[in-house]
């Protein structure tokens, strides 16, 4: 039975919202990085308010899609989420989807009327948005499809660094390494319900941020690359190390507080400490979040 209006809770456990705040690191470190590699001022505050307003709801649009989506195979496989448990409707989250994909293109457009090089913008746009709708059709019968996630990861970044210009060349590196990162985490997630680890390969995959020290020349990059090496470490040792006390779910929301680790990496790198400093205090906000919502 389908409640009329369901409660905030199962909206912001439907939309993922404890992941929210890493689109918002994503969002801070790519334009930040486009900004120190063009000798260009940071996003004026209207841009930033529409950039990080559009990559919210797309993101939030995206995780209602995969709920939708997934609906039949959660309920063959007893996955409980909230429309399996009946907490809100198909319609609903159906509705909701449009009404979310509508704001973000009207931000979209609003904010390709202040930046200079439009075309990159929406194009930027365009593929995220097109990397979303294919990783949530394909998802559950592809098994490599998990790089169409990390390319949604990439794309935010270069969404971000297009609302300044072309994105230069170390924010393509960066772009990339993050979504390796993002997809090795996502080959984990196919086997979450099972609680299996099939392959060490997406591990391997999730230390593709290891490749920014080759740039680092601050002192900065050190620390946080080491509270990032000993986050995940332990969250191994602790969730995976030991089949007998395997908890995968667990791991990746461990995977995925690490965000803005990669985020306060890549600002360390563009020598931007206080930007990197933000990132690594949202990095301690965020296993508290995840205690209220899960975030898978």
């Amino acid at each position: 039975m389908n409640p009329i209006a369901p409660d905030l809770k199962t909206w912001l456990t439907v939309g993922r919202v404890s992941n929210l705040p890493t689109v918002w690191t994503n969002t801070l470190a790519a334009a930040l990085l486009a900004s120190s590699a063009g000798a260009l001022a940071p996003p004026s505050s209207l841009v930033w308010l529409l950039l990080l307003a559009m990559l919210s709801l797309l993101y939030l649009a995206g995780m209602l899609l995969n709920d939708l989506l997934d609906a039949d195979w959660d309920q063959q496989h007893s996955n409980a989420r909230p429309i399996t448990l009946g907490l809100v409707s198909r319609r609903q989250v159906r509705l909701a989807i449009y009404g979310l994909l509508l704001l973000a293109a009207t931000a979209a457009l609003g904010l390709s009327r202040l930046v200079e090089q439009p075309h990159w913008l929406l194009g930027s746009v365009t593929l995220l948005v097109g990397c979303i709708l294919g990783y949530n059709l394909l998802h559950k019968t592809h098994v490599h499809s998990v790089w169409l996630m990390g390319a949604c990861r990439s794309a935010l970044y270069l969404t971000a660094a297009a609302s300044l210009a072309v994105p230069a060349q170390p924010l393509w590196l960066c772009a990339v390494l993050l979504g390796v990162y993002i997809s090795g985490l996502t080959y984990l997630a196919r086997q979450e319900h099972l609680n299996q680890l099939l392959s060490r390969l997406p591990l391997l995959l999730m230390l593709s941020p290891l490749a920014l020290a080759a740039y680092a020349d601050t002192l900065w990059f050190w620390p946080v690359l080491l509270l990032w090496l000993g986050w995940l470490g332990w969250h191994y040792w602790l969730h995976l190390a030991d089949p007998r006390r395997r908890q995968v779910r667990a791991f990746i929301g461990a995977g995925l507080a690490a965000l803005p680790l990669f985020d306060a990496l890549v600002l360390a790198v563009a020598d931007q400490p206080l930007g990197s400093l933000l990132c690594v205090l949202v990095f301690f906000l965020l296993p508290h979040l995840q205690r209220w919502i899960k975030p898978t």
